[in-house]
């Protein structure tokens, strides 16, 4: 899968982590969230391998699950109740599902980080706005050397001279904005003895669009419509309050629950036997 993603076209990578944005977060059914969880999961752990990492997502469901029924006290089957608060059952099924739907929209950015890098964006951004490429690939390159240039100073201040840390960096933020200011304008100058501004300019790039393009497209806005109105159609109308009412599960079910799997995983079923292009 990773070779598969980062050899695609990066139109190609952000359709398909556009469909995972468009059914992750708008997830009702628990089936729903629950293939989606199991999906991303798989995924993580495949560029993660480290159970360390994914506590933070443990926690963040425990907390939610936990937070909802102090504050939301709807629902009908009663687990505790006093003269100040009244715990439901609903209440609590709620919470832990929703924070699963944050943890699976958390682990959609993660994976997106993970194929969505630097070339990718000034490529998608600057095909369609040129201009708007332009600025993306110059902050781009400032920020990282903004927190390079942050970090010389910090340490040769504190090695150099003693004094507390707030003025600490109150100078290095004002020696920053200086040399940033300057830095600009020399990039500026440069783009204008170059020509940037005054006509067309050719350019180069790294992706091409090939006719395997236009297939992975065609499967992933196939799939995400299939999801899309099983969702409207069948899981959209599932209610936790004022009390659960489950479905019987049925081959439907089934279909559809694969449908929203094979989605997820669809870059693992492409082949990776074309040029290299990373």
């Amino acid at each position: 899968m990773i070779k598969a993603l980062k050899r695609a076209h990066p139109f190609v990578v952000f359709t398909y982590f556009a469909g995972m944005f468009l059914l992750a977060p708008f997830s009702r059914h628990p089936w729903m969230t629950g293939v989606q969880m199991i999906c991303l999961c798989l995924l993580y752990f495949y560029h993660n391998q480290s159970l360390k990492k994914f506590f933070p997502f443990i926690a963040l469901i425990v907390i939610v699950a936990v937070t909802n029924p102090l504050f939301v006290q709807r629902g009908r089957t009663i687990l505790y109740a006093d003269t100040h608060i009244r715990i439901t059952k609903e209440a609590l099924l709620y919470g832990i599902h929703y924070g699963c739907v944050l943890v699976n929209l958390l682990l959609v950015f993660s994976i997106f980080n993970q194929y969505i890098k630097k070339e990718q964006w000034i490529y998608l951004s600057g095909r369609f706005f040129p201009k708007l490429g332009v600025i993306t690939s110059m902050a781009f390159g400032l920020i990282p050397r903004y927190q390079n240039h942050a970090k010389k100073i910090l340490k040769t201040r504190k090695s150099l001279k003693s004094e507390r840390a707030v003025q600490r960096v109150m100078y290095t933020m004002s020696m920053e904005m200086t040399w940033a200011f300057e830095s600009s304008m020399d990039q500026l100058d440069s783009m204008n003895a170059r020509g940037y501004g005054v006509k067309k300019r050719t350019h180069f790039h790294l992706f091409t669009w090939e006719r395997k393009d236009w297939i992975h497209i065609v499967e992933i806005v196939i799939l995400t419509i299939l999801n899309l109105w099983a969702y409207i159609h069948y899981y959209s109308r599932f209610f936790f309050y004022p009390m659960i009412i489950m479905p019987a599960f049925q081959m439907r079910d089934l279909l559809w629950m694969l449908i929203m799997a094979f989605q997820f995983l669809l870059p693992c079923m492409w082949k990776e036997n074309f040029d290299v292009r990373n």
